[in-house]
């Protein structure tokens, strides 16, 4: 039987240990662990990655650097010309390989935006099986039916944000979602500030980013319920700072994202270190670092539990800060 103390990550942090045997959680204590146990900083669940773009883990940027919009900007930022031009083949190699690495590194499963329409889904449905796939119409005005298709394959619809498409158009989409259970997520406020009220009337199950958001915008998405993936990270690569000490004042739930895969190798470690930090140089709480690492989970609470509980299943893998140990699905 082994043991791992350190802070174990649930809704309510603590201190303890659980002890592995045979690939099983067979003990879970508060305190000190039995003597002889290894000594981590944090035991987790397997991380739910809260925000990626896989369709681009093979564009080369070459050490370039970009603006937000020369990047990702739609319809034609360097990204979306990539993905347009690539082969399909590729594409879902590159997304095969990202998957594997991502899982490889503590996530559990990623929740993708994904462009390109019936299509783009299909493409990481076939490399990524369990991916939780939001998929993006490419239809110029609302088909009802390009949205029926994508809601059955996919999980639901991601939208890049109410600045880049007609509000009209969003409303529908959403409508659609909301009658079919999907679910419905979008940017929010990366660039510029944007409309919260507008964004809420949407009923999104969680949105982006939030960047330029003022205090009374996050107020309002803690008052909505709505949880924020943050991906710190890639907000820093466009010159953004997420405002994590003030999400935190107001009650915003917030949840670790990786953001686009050509950005950074697909490891979720890293994500959740820097959001650390940013949270230590913004004065945040000790446990929101803690709460962002397992609130995806809490999204997908029918398939996913929240914590680690005697009987899992459990894999240690050893590191400088995290040691991961849950089910994996």
């Amino acid at each position: 039987m082994e043991c791992y103390a350190g802070v174990l990550w649930t809704e309510d942090p603590f201190r303890g240990y659980v002890c592995i045997e045979d690939g099983r959680v067979v003990r879970i204590g508060h305190g000190d662990p039995p003597p002889g146990a290894h000594k981590s900083r944090f035991i987790v669940p397997p991380v739910v990655d809260s925000h990626t773009h896989v369709g681009d883990a093979g564009l080369d940027l070459g050490g370039a650097r970009y603006t937000l919009e020369e990047l990702v900007a739609p319809p034609d930022g360097l990204k979306h010309r990539y993905l347009r031009s690539a082969p399909r083949e590729k594409l879902v190699e590159d997304m095969r390989g990202y998957c594997t690495a991502l899982k490889a590194s503590g996530s559990c499963r990623a929740m993708d935006f994904r462009e390109g329409g019936i299509d783009g889904v299909r493409m990481l449905r076939e490399a990524c099986p369990d991916a939780v796939i939001l998929g993006r119409p490419v239809s110029p005005e609302f088909d009802p039916c390009e949205i029926e298709a994508i809601l059955r394959e996919a999980d639901g619809i991601g939208i890049s944000s109410i600045s880049d498409m007609p509000m009209a158009y969003i409303e529908s989409v959403a409508d659609a979602v909301h009658r079919e259970g999907g679910m419905l997520a979008l940017h929010v406020s990366e660039r510029v500030r944007e409309d919260i009220d507008a964004v809420l009337s949407l009923q999104p199950d969680f949105i982006v980013h939030m960047c330029e958001a003022t205090d009374p915008d996050l107020r309002k998405v803690a008052d909505a319920g709505i949880p924020v993936s943050v991906c710190v990270r890639s907000n820093l690569y466009f010159g953004r700072v997420p405002p994590l000490a003030r999400m935190e004042a107001a009650g915003v739930e917030t949840m670790v994202g990786t953001d686009n895969a050509m950005l950074f190798p697909p490891d979720i470690m890293p994500e959740i270190d820097a959001f650390a930090e940013l949270c230590g140089r913004q004065g945040c709480s000790g446990d929101m670092v803690a709460r962002a690492s397992v609130r995806a989970r809490k999204l997908l609470r029918e398939s996913m539990p929240l914590g680690v509980s005697v009987g899992d299943a459990a894999a240690a893998v050893p590191g400088e800060t995290v040691t991961v140990i849950g089910k994996t699905s």
